[in-house]
């Protein structure tokens, strides 16, 4: 990528500052383009640095040690004269030559910041011992005093952070249930939080951390958080508090909901009437079914337990309809096919996605009514589904393709009724006829016997059409997908002249990325 970038800028005029941002934007998430485009010239700098240092989370993408040196010394180098001398008053000197300002405020542009980032950045610089760091003035150190060493490192780093940036948007604070730096008592963190959007957190963290936090934080919109069943008011306040809240998100790391927690559900049922998307995920029940039954404007209903709970909620949710569900998402041990079927036909025919990830296959009989029956008559408006196959059934396929017509990405199943493999040769000649010039994405798992044949032909017509990229994700997981040297040929013919993507997964997950 930063190679084409390069060719673009040395063959034609030097691009305007705009430009360069609108094309940086699509790969703010590579840190090495974006470090290579940094070093190129002092206008790319200027665009570059400030989505180089916006997630403290891909700063730990990249592994090469003279970079994670240069990112700690720039961070150290925006530390205020004060900060520089209460470490050096407690044997911390910072060695790193620094002769004259720094070219950005670095500390200043992060947006995105994770507490576990900053202690892990800091972690491997002091382990390192990089002697142009960080020098300690007492020999010998036992492990406490280590420990407090580092402590006093991050704590300066997240004061200048919170004094520096004018606001933070995401925050994760999941690992750590004790926070050692108070955040939200800082110097500045009223400012810092009043724009936070997004929180990743414990439960567990203390009720004092989370009364500070819904003083100054009133706009979030998301919240994810570990549920360990226990009831925590300075939490339920938290959630009380906001002005608008629209995702909730729970995974339970441990034991069962099992005694009642008022204040959290009291809580959650003051947005009953404007909460859009929930996820429950975890090893059993995170919040009870009444609380969850409340919820009537629902976007997205996402549920992953490694217990079969996800039929505990449906059976609870047995009489409701859900008319603005646009998003419906089922991992873990799956509820029956039959359970799932009945809430689709009361979602009003609004639904965008169906993506069902689980461990246990339907029965044969309910797949073919799900694919014949219940997509093509409550689902003409999905984009992305999942679906069950067999050889046989090819034709409820087809009235799935010829009935959802915006319909982008398809994930196929097999559910053989025997051993053998499913032919899927007939599969990709539906795909060539039948299939609405909006899908571009296929998701295949499961017992295939796909020929090169087969896949060539799919792929040729495509390119004649001139049709758009078409992604093709295998999945492994069940090993039973057989792609030859024969198959790669095929693949790396496609993808040579733009025609084809090609992902191997090793996790099936229901996604389209």
């Amino acid at each position: 990528m930063i190679s084409t970038i390069v060719i673009i800028v040395m063959r034609s005029k030097p691009l305007p500052a705009d430009v360069l941002q609108e094309i940086f934007d699509y790969f703010s998430d590579d840190m090495f383009t974006l470090h290579s485009c940094i070093l190129v010239n002092r206008l790319w700098s200027e665009v570059a640095t400030p989505l180089f240092w916006r997630k403290t989370s891909n700063l730990l993408s990249i592994p090469k040690k003279y970079i994670m040196g240069s990112i700690f010394r720039n961070w150290i180098s925006c530390l205020s004269e004060e900060s520089k001398n209460i470490l050096s008053d407690n044997g911390i000197i910072l060695t790193s030559p620094i002769k004259r300002p720094p070219m950005f405020d670095y500390l200043g542009f992060c947006r995105s910041l994770s507490y576990w980032d900053i202690t892990k950045i800091v972690d491997d610089m002091y382990d390192l011992e990089v002697e142009d760091l960080v020098s300690i003035n007492s020999g010998g150190l036992d492990n406490s005093r280590c420990l407090y060493n580092k402590y006093l490192i991050k704590q300066e780093l997240f004061k200048t952070i919170v004094n520096r940036c004018s606001s933070i948007e995401f925050l994760d604070i999941s690992e750590f249930v004790h926070l050692d730096i108070p955040l939200p008592h800082l110097s500045g963190a009223e400012i810092w939080f009043s724009n936070l959007r997004e929180l990743h957190c414990d439960v567990s963290t203390s009720s004092g951390f989370y009364y500070r936090l819904a003083q100054i934080c009133r706009n979030l919109e998301i919240i994810n958080c570990f549920y360990s069943s226990r009831d925590n008011n300075g939490f339920a306040i938290l959630i009380e508090v906001q002005n608008n809240l629209q995702q909730l998100g729970f995974r339970i790391s441990h034991g069962i909901f099992s005694k009642a927690c008022p204040n959290i559900e009291r809580a959650l049922l003051s947005h009953a009437d404007t909460l859009t998307h929930l996820s429950l995920k975890g090893e059993s029940m995170s919040i009870p079914l009444t609380v969850i039954s409340a919820f009537n404007k629902l976007h997205t209903l996402e549920l992953h337990f490694t217990d079969n709970i996800n039929q505990e909620i449906l059976e609870r949710l047995e009489s409701k309809s859900f008319p603005t569900l646009r998003v419906l998402k089922m991992g873990g041990i799956l509820a029956p096919l039959e359970m799932i079927l009945r809430l689709i036909r009361r979602t009003g025919g609004n639904l965008k996605i169906i993506s069902l990830y689980g461990f246990v296959l339907p029965k044969e009989e309910v797949a073919r009514i799900f694919n014949n029956e219940i997509i093509p008559r409550y689902c003409n408006k999905l984009e992305y589904v999942t679906v069950w196959c067999t050889e046989k059934h090819f034709k409820d396929i087809e009235r799935i393709l010829t009935s959802c017509h915006q319909l982008k990405g398809i994930s196929m199943r097999t559910l053989p009724t025997d051993k053998k493999k499913l032919n899927g040769d007939p599969l990709f000649q539906l795909l060539s006829r039948e299939a609405p010039k909006s899908l571009t994405k296929l998701r295949i798992r499961g017992k295939w016997d796909i020929t090169p044949q087969a896949l060539d032909t799919f792929l040729s017509i495509r390119k004649i059409e001139g049709k758009k990229l078409f992604s093709i994700h295998i999945c492994l997981d069940e090993g039973d997908i057989e792609i030859t040297s024969k198959h790669n040929e095929v693949i790396k013919k496609y993808q040579k002249c733009g025609i084809l993507k090609y992902e191997v997964e090793g996790k099936f997950t229901g996604e389209f990325n």
